[in-house]
């Protein structure tokens, strides 16, 4: 892929991801201000959840659906199109059948024995079209992901997050706000985005019970199912302190964390999920067509970017969000939004390992990336029945970020092995140093209002941080300079 062409398809992904923060932060301050603090921490928990079921209910496959699809593009393996296409097909819907009834399982025999929330199973209930919809849908919009259609993605998703916030608002022009009606709208609109997806794909999808392979069938199960776990181990490093925190502490504190959480996933929205959507197709296609200096070299340059780049943004992220959760959700989320630096710092080092990792992908070393999360898990989670006790939600944080820190050093060493490329780290560190002082300076600084605060602390950060950069990373100068007008299509980057 060239490098414009990566350009593109970060744009769409980011533009997506950028649409969909901006109706978060529209329907942040309607959630917050219209649900008690117990039935927004619910509403949390709830999504929260289905994310970890949809995860497991994928079984990893639709990695494979990337891995494979450049593969067989490229002429590099034994199957077809036709195979895959048919074979994904039959592997989606089965998987979505079995996701939801385990789902419907746990919201009424297992859950409700130790939460102390009432109508739990109910709530359950309505989530289960939510798993079934967005695991049965991540065929199609796998398949867009993996023949790099960005745009398709980016409106299958921007749909969702449009129509999620229009009900919303419909909602509370005709009603009052509940949990139930919350998860409903979110599974009415999960539904339009994925049906467009579908659309969109309808011409080039396939399928013929003939074509059906089992042997293709387990090539993908085995290269997804390591990630399947992994990606289960992450959200459970995200989602247990959650359950630990209703259990122990009770559901006033649950949504003070889960509110400082949501603003934290923002960046999540904005910047990781455009990377992995963008950066993965690119570096499998760049490595089945051009081999292994090429592919190591495209890594290492967009790694030092989004090092140089990231380390302030999420700095500054941190140093701001707070008084902005105070604007959106007003003073009863603020006790919790001393987690946030350790929040932001954890999503910096999720979207790092997208390019650290690269190697175990490319080789399907996925049980090695299982393994790694699977140890990160038990530490994060033996660490927050020791911490929530004595140190409450900040206890919590500060294990999140110790678990990923230990997986991102331990990934990195092993996937190295495989795909090494150069780190250059002299500038990033220049930056990490001053960031920080900007941070540590700032944070002492009150201008008596949390809008105040927001602006000019943002401004002055903001000014201080981006002209570090312009003075050491010369290499970024050029590089604005050589795509702010590129010809055609690419004329917007």
């Amino acid at each position: 892929m060239s490098e414009a062409g990566l350009i593109r398809h970060l744009r769409n992904y980011a533009s997506a991801g950028a649409l969909s923060a901006i109706v978060g932060i529209v329907s942040f301050p309607l959630l917050t201000r219209n649900l008690s603090v117990a039935d927004y921490g619910l509403v949390g928990l709830i999504t929260a959840t289905t994310a970890f079921f949809i995860a497991i209910g994928k079984l990893g496959v639709q990695h494979a659906v990337v891995r494979y699809f450049s593969q067989i593009r490229e002429g590099n393996a034994e199957f077809d199109l036709q195979q895959m296409h048919s074979t994904a097909l039959v592997l989606f819907s089965v998987l979505a059948v079995s996701a939801t009834a385990v789902w419907l399982f746990s919201g009424y025999f297992v859950l409700p024995s130790f939460l102390q929330s009432e109508n739990i199973s109910s709530l359950f209930l309505v989530g289960s079209g939510i798993v079934f919809v967005r695991v049965l849908g991540s065929c199609a919009m796998n398949f867009l992901r993996a023949s790099q259609r960005s745009v398709d993605v980016a409106v299958a998703q921007g749909t969702a997050r449009v129509l999620n916030l229009f009900l919303i608002v419909a909602l509370l022009l005709s009603t009052t706000l509940n949990p139930w009606l919350i998860v409903a709208c979110v599974l009415i609109a999960e539904t339009a985005g994925m049906c467009y997806a579908a659309y969109q794909y309808r011409s080039e999808l396939f399928f013929s019970r003939h074509k059906v392979s089992a042997l293709l069938a387990r090539a993908m199960l085995v290269y997804g199912l390591p990630l399947m776990l992994l990606e289960s181990m992450i959200l459970i490093l995200r989602l247990s302190d959650r359950y630990l925190i209703e259990s122990m502490l009770g559901v006033t504190a649950l949504g003070q964390y889960s509110a400082s959480y949501n603003i934290c996933s923002y960046l999540e929205i904005i910047i990781i999920a455009a990377i992995l959507q963008a950066l993965r197709p690119a570096y499998m296609q760049l490595w089945e067509a051009s081999g292994k200096e090429k592919t190591s070299q495209f890594l290492a340059e967009s790694f030092y970017l989004y090092m140089v780049v990231g380390i302030p943004f999420v700095v500054m992220f941190a140093l701001t969000s707070p008084y902005l959760l105070s604007l959106l959700a007003g003073q009863k989320y603020q006790p919790g939004t001393v987690i946030i630096p350790y929040v932001a710092l954890s999503y910096w080092m999720d979207g790092a390992m997208l390019f650290l990792a690269a190697g175990l992908y490319i080789f399907k070393d996925t049980k090695l990336l299982m393994l790694c999360g699977l140890g990160a898990t038990i530490i994060n989670v033996g660490l927050n029945l020791v911490m929530i006790p004595r140190f409450g939600i900040t206890g919590a944080a500060a294990v999140t970020v110790f678990s990923y820190g230990l997986f991102m050093l331990t990934v990195t060493c092993l996937a190295f092995r495989r795909v090494r490329f150069r780190l250059r780290v002299i500038e990033p560190l220049v930056l990490t140093v001053l960031s920080i002082v900007v941070y540590s300076t700032l944070s002492t600084v009150d201008f008596d209002s949390a809008l105040y605060n927001f602006i000019i602390k943002g401004l002055l950060g903001s000014c201080v941080l981006m002209a570090a950069i312009w003075l050491l990373v010369p290499e970024l100068q050029r590089w604005l300079s050589q795509h702010r007008l590129l010809p055609g299509k690419h004329r917007s980057v």
